[in-house]
């Protein structure tokens, strides 16, 4: 037993010799050749105006799921003070408009108007502006119109619009647009309906949107907006305007036959939210 012990242990000494004092290093493979010279390449330089920022102050600071203000492109539009922005809709579409607002740190009462053409409106949008109001001009998407009217009335408020004083104004399309966005969004607190229509949606809006105020327009012989008009106004038990022409055409192009009528809803804005 005892020899059996010895020999175990000396075997022991032979695999396992006693370290060095000093550490060694030993490569457990083959070795290159150091390079003569460092191939040094310097980055490109890029001016700061080249760079595109990938943050914004403003979207940073509003709350989740929130809207995120008009955002400005492009250059201001010509003898005019509106500027070209765009609007993200929830299905992610980039929606054109033109958005006037006033660089006063001021909020305004807010206007915001749907129609098939964004420069259909003439110099109204520009009118308005100048009695005092913040004014977003957007396209409408008859596809897709009610979950863009939610969003276009929010992107008006989250910028620089007084969210307790708001008003819509819609032609043709967009009339209907208009009452039936507002009956469900207490945001609004006016509308101003050029050429609506008649259909059971719009009779039930009219009574979800009374009592608060409506200025309608329409022309004697327009055969579909005309009779609309007389059966929505007694519909709202608040106060109604309703504004016959003459063969003045629909929509916004009133606007252009009947100027006059620019003054009547300018008036009517100025006397249900300030100005």
């Amino acid at each position: 037993m005892l020899l059996v012990s010895c020999t175990f242990f000396a075997a022991c000494d032979t695999l396992l010799p006693p370290p060095t004092l000093t550490p060694t290093t030993v490569l457990s493979g083959p070795t290159i050749e150091a390079s003569p010279t460092l191939n040094l390449v310097q980055p490109t330089n890029v001016s700061f105006d080249a760079v595109v920022a990938t943050g914004n102050a403003t979207v940073a600071s509003i709350a989740p799921d929130s809207v995120v203000p008009p955002a400005f492109i492009g250059t201001p539009v010509a003898n005019s003070a509106g500027q070209p922005v765009i609007v993200t809709a929830q299905d992610g579409t980039l929606l054109n408009g033109i958005f006037y607002q006033k660089n006063d740190n001021v909020r305004h009462p807010g206007i915001l108007m749907i129609g098939p053409d964004i420069n259909a409106w003439g110099n109204l949008p520009q009118r308005i502006f100048e009695a005092n109001f913040t004014v977003l001009v957007m396209p409408l998407r008859t596809d897709n119109a009610q979950a863009d009217f939610t969003v276009m009335l929010q992107a008006l408020t989250s910028g620089d619009a007084d969210p307790a004083r708001l008003g819509v104004i819609g032609a043709v399309d967009g009339a209907d647009t208009t009452l039936i966005g507002c009956s469900a969004d207490k945001l609004c607190d006016t509308a101003v309906l050029l050429s609506p229509s008649d259909s059971p949606a719009m009779q039930q809006a009219m009574g979800a949107f009374s009592p608060r105020t409506v200025l309608m327009v329409a022309s004697q012989d327009d055969t579909i907006s005309y009779p609309a008009v007389q059966a929505l106004q007694p519909i709202n038990r608040g106060e109604v305007l309703v504004q016959p022409f003459a063969s003045a055409g629909r929509g916004t192009d009133i606007l252009t036959k009947r100027p006059d009528l620019i003054d009547l809803i300018i008036a009517w804005l100025q006397r249900q939210i300030g100005g």
